[in-house]
């Protein structure tokens, strides 16, 4: 800023010097119109240049002074901070204390947790075992009704299809004789046409005939009616035969359903319990890393005591040797008690350092070990009702002995591959059938392929768009636009 005022201020007085040249041409030599009129111009334009410099100059002074306040400011204000920063460290100091009783604890809330998760895992497994067995006889209830409708049906179809072939045996039976009543009844016609003396016998042969015909018209319209009837009773046996065969194929998919969630439920359980595992064995670890660091930083404030304690002697004995006339032959011999002195300082600065770092590291610790209880809790809660159980079981049966146990990695290979050959056979079956048969699939497909309620509802809505005749075309709705915000989890 010094320079640049320096600069101006020799600006300034050079274009002064020039407008008080240009005066002074002006003054000499007054001849010449044109001469005259560029000497005013170049005189006005350095007037305005002065006038522009000079403004300048007291802009940069205002801006130098603002300059300095905000300095001054700044000054007390980190002079501020100082007296806080070193208020804080004591409070610090102070505070370490308080962390170690919370650090012990935490230790002990941490056991009784675990005790507590402990027999929480052991009911919630007897649960899920009850649950296991309630739907193992369920399905084979379902079987066993499955396999009595189907011999009931069949049965059933049997019957009817011999009733129906002596309704068509009696009907063909009755055309005939119907036949050779019209037979006969022509033969009469030709007769009467020879025969007209006859007549009055033959009008009553006639009538009788007739009669007779009249009869046999009315059983056959009431066997006609019979065999509609039949034919109804057919049809209606039929289609309930068909919704006991689609019940059946619901049931069996729902057993499918069912024994795809069992796999799912056991590989999720195996991933699950080695992630607890793996879990509690790196909190286990950080604790005992969080002991050590607490043992070191006890060591390192017995250590500063002593230093404390040393230099407070070391101040007394320099007091003494300064005092006393018999130490000042040691002072000319080479001031040792002053570098041992400076020595302590710097020990006791170093300690203080290392102190401060020691702090800080367990600050850090507390909260990871506060993250990994948290993320502890959600692993154990957050899971599903069908999961939990058998999850906290298998957590429970390594943690009391705090080993880590490392799942069979072929089994859950296997577990995979078995759910995925399943997955592929239910998702190839869904696209080679008709759509009245897919319609049946879909809770198979949304449950292997994690569905949610409205995907599934569109499926549905998109197969009875096919299936219908008529009807609008649905149009998606959410997170089933093109564009998916919320990502599946993927098959291996």
């Amino acid at each position: 800023m010094t320079l640049e005022f320096a600069e101006r201020n020799k600006l300034a007085e050079q274009l002064q010097e020039k407008v008080s040249s240009l005066e002074n041409k002006l003054e000499r030599n007054l001849s010449g119109d044109e001469h005259v009129q560029e000497l005013l111009k170049e005189k006005a334009a350095l007037e305005q240049k002065v006038d522009e410099t000079r403004q300048q100059i007291l802009t940069d002074r205002a801006l130098h002074a603002e300059m300095v306040k905000r300095l001054e400011t700044q000054n007390k204000e980190l002079e501020q901070k100082l007296q806080i920063a070193t208020e804080a460290l004591k409070k610090s100091e102070a505070a370490a204390a308080e962390q170690d009783l919370k650090m012990q604890k935490l230790q002990t809330d941490l056991e009784d947790e675990r005790s507590k998760l402990q027999q929480q895992i052991l009911s919630e497994k007897q649960q899920y075992d009850q649950k296991v067995t309630g739907l193992e006889s369920q399905i084979a209830a379902l079987e066993a009704a499955r396999e009595f409708d189907t011999t009931a049906a069949q049965h059933k179809i049997s019957q009817l299809e011999k009733e129906n072939e002596n309704l068509n045996g009696s009907r063909e039976e009755y055309e005939k004789s119907l036949k050779n009543q019209e037979s006969e009844l022509n033969r009469l016609k030709s007769e009467l046409s020879s025969r007209e003396t006859v007549s009055v016998e033959i009008a009553k042969a006639l009538e009788e005939t007739r009669k007779q015909r009249e009869e046999l018209e009315q059983q056959v319209s009431h066997l006609a009616s019979l065999v509609e009837e039949k034919d109804q009773l057919i049809a209606e046996k039929c289609d309930t035969l068909l919704k006991q065969k689609e019940e059946l194929n619901q049931l069996s998919q729902d057993r499918e359903a069912v024994l795809l969630q069992m796999h799912q439920l056991q590989s999720d359980v195996e991933a699950s319990r080695s992630r607890a595992a793996e879990k509690e064995e790196t909190a286990r670890r950080e604790i005992d890393a969080l002991k050590l660091q607490i043992q070191e930083c006890l060591f390192t404030r017995e250590h500063e005591k002593n230093v404390s304690e040393l230099e407070e002697s070391v101040g007394a004995l320099s007091n003494n040797h300064f005092h006393s006339p018999e130490n000042r032959v040691v002072e000319q011999n080479g001031e040792v008690a002053a570098a041992d002195v400076t020595q302590l300082q710097k020990d006791n600065r170093e300690l203080e350092q290392q102190l401060a770092y020691k702090n800080k590291m367990i600050k850090q610790l507390q909260q990871r070990m506060m993250e990994l209880k948290k993320t502890l809790q959600k692993e154990l809660k957050i899971r599903p009702d069908s999961e939990v159980p058998e999850v906290r079981e298998k957590a429970n049966s390594e943690v009391p002995n705090a080993s880590v146990t490392v799942t069979n990695n072929s089994d859950l290979n296997d577990s995979r591959e078995i759910n995925f050959e399943y997955l592929k056979h239910v998702v190839l079956k869904f696209m080679s059938c008709r759509e009245s048969e897919a319609f049946h699939l879909i809770k198979a497909v949304s449950v292997l392929l994690n569905f949610s309620q409205e995907e599934e509802n569109m499926l549905k809505e998109t197969l009875e768009y096919k299936m219908s005749w008529f009807g609008s075309k649905p149009s998606p709705k959410g997170s089933i636009r093109p564009s998916i915000s919320s990502p599946r989890t993927l098959w291996p």
